[in-house]
């Protein structure tokens, strides 16, 4: 062998070297069983509960307030409920004055009928009522009534048969519904299945009691005072 052709097959060998050391280097093996975690995109703030939120935000769910309001307040409740009808008397107006109304909060109703008989009734009662445009005019009715009737009197209204069909078909005449119409989806049960999907839904999410509330997916037990929601609705508008 020559010495051309020696320094020919020595540089060879550095450049074959070289070439996969940058090829190995480029192209590092994949680990096994490491996970690949996704960048973040800038909008790492946004988080599971509020994407939870946003799956009870259907076309289905009776709502108050803007559309696009920054808050929303998810309520789980049933008209028999002795906390349900203290907040409705006496926290929510005053969570409708100040950010309802004002476009800051959207307001969500869910069934969360856990005792089912006549409180599931008067749930379906009400999608009835929605029908012809008036859920919330029927939903306070229902609330009015049992605290006229037997809460303002010391009367346990969840041991006793409230809502029978007679009854909701006199609330349905009373706020000036179609009653042929309301009665047909009553008695046709139209509403059972998703009365019983939001109180599943409900289950799912964390409800154990009523009312059960989510604000932007926070959550929060009991007829609380405004002063509790305001703490939570203003970190959330921040």
């Amino acid at each position: 062998m020559n010495k051309n052709t020696l320094i020919f097959l020595v540089a060879a060998i550095i450049l074959v070297g070289a070439g996969f050391f940058f090829f190995k280097n480029a192209f590092p093996p994949v680990k096994e069983n490491t996970a690949v975690s996704i960048p973040a995109s800038g909008n790492e703030k946004t988080s599971m509960a509020t994407q939870d939120q946003n799956k009870t935000d259907d076309n289905t769910s009776p709502t108050l307030g803007d559309t696009n309001a920054p808050v929303t307040i998810v309520e789980y409740g049933h008209f028999k409920c002795p906390a349900c009808n203290k907040f409705f008397r006496e926290t929510k107006p005053e969570i409708s004055e100040k950010y309802i109304k004002t476009g800051k909060v959207k307001f969500i109703w869910k069934d969360f009928p856990y005792e089912g008989g006549d409180a599931s009734r008067a749930s379906e009662a009400a999608y009835c009522a929605k029908d012809q445009g008036k859920f919330w005019e029927f939903h306070d009715t229902l609330f009015t009534y049992i605290w006229d009737n037997y809460y303002k009197k010391g009367i346990n209204a969840e041991e006793s048969l409230v809502f029978t069909d007679e009854r909701l078909n006199e609330f349905a005449k009373q706020l000036g519904l179609n009653t042929t119409k309301f009665n047909s989806c009553l008695t046709t049960n139209t509403y059972t299945k998703l009365v019983n999907d939001n109180f599943e839904e409900g289950k799912s999410k964390g409800a154990q009691a009523t009312p059960t509330f989510f604000i932007n997916g926070q959550k929060i037990v009991g007829a609380q005072p405004l002063s509790i929601f305001a703490q939570i609705i203003d970190s959330k508008l921040k």
